[in-house]
Parts: structure tokens; C-alpha cells; sequence
């Protein structure tokens, strides 16, 4: 049993209106994924930012630290060399408290380095983090429909061109034989 060809057309019709509901919907999803994501990055980035400017808040009182560190050493040392006597205007005592100094002040400076370099890799980490694409076609949902319409037309258009020959494409019977069917006729 043959189906006719208006079955056929609804059936393509319809799968095509099926087809373009998916699509619309898949999407929808996407785009709804795209905007959570975003939310989630913008998040993510502030949050970097945080971390950058704890990093510096950290590397100041590391730096205050170590300055302090430093100036209780240089003062026991100050306290040992008057313990023996050791004059502090000049000379070697003095150029020992002096490298204590600057290796102090080195060692802090450091520290502060060391935590700008945190905070850049965190500002770094939040550009990224804002710099990611979540770039959802405006024109996808356009696209799909204009695609589905032209589905369905060319379905409906195949209907109305098989419903004026639907007679005889569509039931085989000894009447719709081509009569001039046969072994020598050329």
C-alpha cells in the first residue's frame, strides 16, 4: 500500500516544525548557559580584584614586619657592641649596623615586590576571567524560524503541486499503467 504524497508533506511538515521548536529551545538554553556563565566570570573576576588588593595589603605588613624585625636586630646588635665596649661612631661597628640596614630595608622591599607581583597576576586572572567570550548569536532564533518556515513552504508547496496529479502518482491500478509499457516498445 502506497502512502499518498499529502501524508508524506504533513509528515515533512511537521518534522519540521518539530525540528525548529528543538532548535529554538536548544538555543535558549545556550544563550540562558551564556548569561549564568558571564554572571560566574564577573564574579569571579571581582573576587581576583579582592585577592589583588589583598595582596598588597598583605605585602605592606609583611614590609612593616620585616622593618621591624630588622630594627630590633640592628638594636641587639647596637646593645652587644656597647656590652663590650665597641665604640659605635665609626669604623667597622658602624658599617655593620649600616649592611644590617640596608639588608633589612632589601629584605622588605622584596617582600613588597613579591606581593605586587600577587596582585598583578590576580588583576591578570580578572581581565581574564572578564575577557572570555560568551557571544550568543542574536540572529540564531531569526535564523532557525526563517530556516523552518522555508521548510514548511517547501512542504506545502510540494502538496499543492502533488494534489493536482495526486490520482495518478499516488494509486497504481491497471487504469494509471503507462500503456505503452512494454518489452519492444521503444
Amino acid at each position: 500500500m502506497c502512502v499518498p504524497s499529502t501524508v508524506m508533506t504533513g509528515i515533512s511538515v511537521l518534522g519540521s516544525a518539530l525540528g525548529m521548536a528543538d532548535s529554538l529551545a536548544g538555543q535558549r538554553r545556550q544563550a540562558e548557559e551564556a548569561r549564568q556563565a558571564q554572571a560566574q566570570a564577573v564574579q569571579n573576576a571581582e573576587t581576583a580584584r579582592q585577592n589583588a588588593r589583598q595582596a598588597l595589603s598583605d605585602g605592606e605588613k609583611e614590609k612593616e614586619k620585616i622593618r621591624l624585625e630588622q630594627k630590633a636586630l640592628q638594636s641587639q646588635k647596637a646593645v652587644q657592641y656597647g656590652a663590650g665596649n665597641v665604640s659605635l661612631a665609626g669604623g667597622s661597628p658602624l658599617n655593620v649596623l649600616a649592611d644590617m640596614a640596608q639588608k633589612g630595608e632589601y629584605m622588605a622591599q622584596e617582600a613588597g615586590e613579591a606581593a605586587r607581583r600577587r596582585a598583578e597576576q590576580y588583576e591578570r586572572q580578572a581581565q581574564n576571567y572578564l575577557g572570555q567570550d560568551f557571544y550568543v548569536s542574536p540572529f540564531g532564533t531569526a535564523e532557525t524560524v526563517l530556516s523552518g518556515i522555508s521548510s514548511a513552504a517547501d512542504g506545502f508547496s510540494a502538496l499543492q503541486g502533488s494534489g493536482k496529479n495526486s490520482a495518478k502518482s499516488n494509486f497504481v491500478g491497471k487504469s494509471s499503467q503507462n500503456p505503452r509499457r512494454g518489452p519492444n516498445y521503444f
